[in-house]
């Protein structure tokens, strides 16, 4: 190597070097700024959980900041790599001086920097928005929507697409004319053909054999196709007046639609219980997002399992899901693969507060990689977004290993879930552009005080018509981002002409409360304000089947020994729903069902039309943190009877409802008349009290007993004497408990 070649190689090596200092030295000074912002939040913060934090999981803490430090290692990485030519080619023939290569570093990751939070607040603007809820940001907000996509992609992948080509050229020359190979040799054509020959003869064998042996099972495959809290009165086909639906629209039209399906309980992890154990949640044991593991055992152990039922007579299961599904780690209803989040536990509501005090982690790790690097974060509500869990469920579909076995996967995603974030395009498909708010791209509220208090929502309670819309118009966006994850689902099943051989199941968990009468923004907390927070999508796609809508009663506990019956032609004994499928067979049938539902955990306190309303604690004050159950959040044991006691309960039939209401001096019993009042604001029980006795008798029979009825049964059978209600739900007090610490 000549003199002048040596000086080159020698001022490349003292370029690389600053610019790594650099680098490493700017991330360092972010990761402890970030941490420091981190301790400063914890310790502002009043409730027994934070303090619990840092007193018995500082460790943990620390371990899993640390952690983070191997992410800003490759992003150093990537920027020197990134930079070292082109400040290299800045820099020219020039001498380099340490002060211009530093600030030149520093310059570009300042840029740079600035380019990939532009990207996230274009892309997915809620990370942003967890910081600064006031802050407002739109590229071309006038522009029409393809000149504005194409503009943006430009921008956002187009030329970074462009710089990294140019790097990596520059890199492969740089390395061929500094690195000689140190053995070269020549192989024959003849040689290469054969070769070639081999393994293109080797591929075409197995595809064969794959063609030959892989004949699709006789049996139906199931695929359920779920988003939380996804209300059908939002969808477009059951009359929703924007389309925010038109794939789930389509099949909708060759479908049975059961347009009154209720959920017996409006909350994610006793709701996906039932669905799958056809039991109610005084059966299978589970009352409130927070059991026990006693509870929990008792699911696994004792409740029956459609998707267990369906292993064991050969079908392939499977459940693929984000941070919603995360209750299948916990009660994996007999799937044989759970592809989903871990569970929501104590330690990943810390990990996820220190994950989201760094924004490394959101600029470059939201993706499959990082995914890969930081397991946790399929666990956090703003990752592992739901075109991740669709892609992943369509990679299911596609490579089954035996086709000759029939599949039931449910995918279910958090796509309509609170606070309503969604990625470009859709926080901006049905919103205002006009608006100004702190709820410009999420519904914006203080997760500490979500904590700590019961009545966190009381802000919801002042917005004005145009606030309230803009949560609705995000809200129709998540409807829209499902229904597109719908729409691929389809197409790839149709890609694999399986559309004849597999029934699909549109659903959810439960409904959600948008601003009805005495609701603000929650589920499963309440009856006020109609159906909308038990009522769920129903919508069955059965091959060969003629499609109509079913405008009857029917429950999420009736779909199991529907699909059972469908698939395998048996029933279950230990189910308490009924099959439907005499509905789907005919249209005049009549099942004569009644809805029997019971409100959930009390996140926010409950709105009634009387002034003495039951004061509930917080949720810090009602959980305590189980070490030995993974740390999971768990109600104390002191308040187990008087939660379940304090529950709404709500029967339900074609014309009437009734409302049993715990309040501070006792309870109520509240009748509405649903035909003329939908949205149960004028108790009608002193004007029939006929109807009220009837009611009032049968819905305690299924309180007390479990018992429940039909509608026929309800209106004419006979009823011996007055029902006597029990002390237990006269006198309900929610006195503080000291018998268990909170942490």
């Amino acid at each position: 190597m000549n003199t002048e070649a040596q000086n080159k190689s020698i001022q490349g090596g003292s370029i690389l070097l600053w610019i790594f200092f650099t680098v490493i030295s700017f991330h360092m000074v972010l990761f402890l700024v970030s941490c420091t912002m981190l301790l400063t939040q914890a310790k502002s913060v009043e409730s027994s959980f934070a303090d619990g934090a840092l007193k018995d999981h500082g460790i943990y803490l620390i371990f899993g900041t640390l952690a983070l430090l191997r992410g800003y290692l490759l992003v150093s990485i990537c920027y020197v790599v990134v930079l070292f030519p082109i400040i290299k080619l800045w820099l020219g023939q020039k001498e380099p001086k340490k002060i211009a290569i530093v600030w030149r570093t520093l310059l570009l990751m300042l840029v740079s920097i600035m380019a990939f939070f532009i990207r996230m607040m274009v892309s997915k603007p809620y990370f942003v928005a967890q910081w600064l809820p006031e802050w407002q940001f739109e590229i071309l907000p006038n522009a029409p929507g393809a000149l504005k996509t194409i503009t943006l992609w430009s921008l956002l992948n187009g030329l970074p697409i462009i710089i990294i080509s140019a790097v990596l050229l520059f890199w492969i020359r740089y390395l061929s004319s500094h690195i000689k190979p140190i053995l070269t040799f020549k192989i024959k054509k003849r040689y290469y053909l054969i070769g070639t020959s081999v393994i293109l003869f080797f591929w075409i064998s197995v595809e064969l054999i794959k063609i030959n042996l892989s004949s699709e099972s006789e049996k139906p495959n199931i695929i359920i196709l779920a988003s939380d809290s996804l209300r059908p009165d939002h969808l477009s086909c059951n009359g929703y007046h924007r389309k925010t639906s038109p794939n789930i629209d389509a099949l909708e039209t060759k479908s049975q639609n059961f347009t009154k399906c209720f959920t017996p309980i409006g909350s994610t992890l006793e709701s996906m219980i039932g669905l799958m154990s056809s039991q109610y949640p005084h059966t299978h044991g589970v009352r409130h997002m927070f059991p026990s593991k006693s509870d929990v055992d008792r699911v696994n152990q004792e409740a029956p399992k459609l998707p267990k039922i369906l292993k064991e007579s050969g079908y392939e299961t499977a459940v693929i899901g984000d941070w919603c599904s995360a209750i299948f780690n916990e009660v994996p209803m007999g799937f044989e693969n759970i592809q989903v989040s871990e569970f929501d536990s104590f330690r990943i509501w810390l990990s996820q507060a220190v994950y989201l005090s760094h924004p490394v982690i959101p600029m470059y790790f939201d993706n499959k990689f990082g995914y890969w690097l930081f397991p946790k974060l399929e666990s956090f509500a703003h990752y592992l977004r739901a075109e991740v869990v669709t892609d992943r469920a369509i990679d299911k579909i596609k490579k089954r290993k035996n086709k000759s076995k029939p599949f039931f996967y449910t995918v279910f995603t958090g796509c309509n879930h609170f606070a309503y974030h969604a990625p470009y395009p859709y926080y901006e498909k049905w919103t205002d552009p006009k608006y100004q708010g702190p709820n410009k791209y999420q519904v914006h509220f203080d997760p500490n005080e979500f904590i700590s208090s019961s009545s966190w929502d009381k802000n919801f309670h002042s917005y004005n018509q145009q606030e309230k819309q803009h949560i609705i118009d995000l809200y129709d966006g998540c409807v829209s981002r499902f229904d597109d994850c719908v729409g691929r689902i389809v197409k790839a099943l149709e890609a694999e002409n399986l559309m004849e051989k597999t029934i699909i199941l549109i659903t959810s968990d439960h409904g959600e409360d948008l601003f009805e009468p005495n609701t603000t923004l929650t589920h499963g907390v309440s009856f006020n304000g109609g159906d909308q927070g038990n009522l769920v999508p129903c919508i069955l796609y059965v091959p060969k089947k003629d499609p109509k809508k079913i405008n009857r009663i029917v429950r999420n506990i009736d779909i199991a020994p529907t699909l059972l019956n469908l698939t395998l032609n048996q029933k279950e004994p230990n189910f308490e729903g009924t099959d439907l499928t005499s509905y789907i067979e005919n249209e005049s049938s009549n099942l004569n069902l009644a809805f029997y539902g019971e409100t959930g955990f009390p996140f926010v306190q409950r709105k009634t039309n009387y002034s003495a309303s039951l004061k509930i604690p917080p949720l810090d004050e009602l959980t305590f943190v189980d070490k030995n159950f993974n740390y999971h959040i768990v109600l104390k044991p002191g308040y187990e009877k008087n939660m379940i006691a304090s529950k709404e309960r709500c029967l339900r039939t074609d014309n009437w409802k009734i409302v049993f209401t715990p309040i501070e001096d006792g309870y109520t019993h509240s009748l509405y008349n649903i035909k003329n009042d939908p949205q149960c604001l004028k108790d009608v029980s002193k004007e029939n009290p006929l109807i009220m006795k009837r009611m009032k008798h049968f819905l305690w029979e299924w309180i007390l007993h479990g018992n429940q009825y039909s509608v026929d049964q309800i209106m004419s059978d006979r009823i011996n004497g007055e029902m006597q209600i029990p002390e237990q739900y006269k006198d309900i007090n929610f006195s503080i408990d000291k018998t268990i610490e909170p942490l």
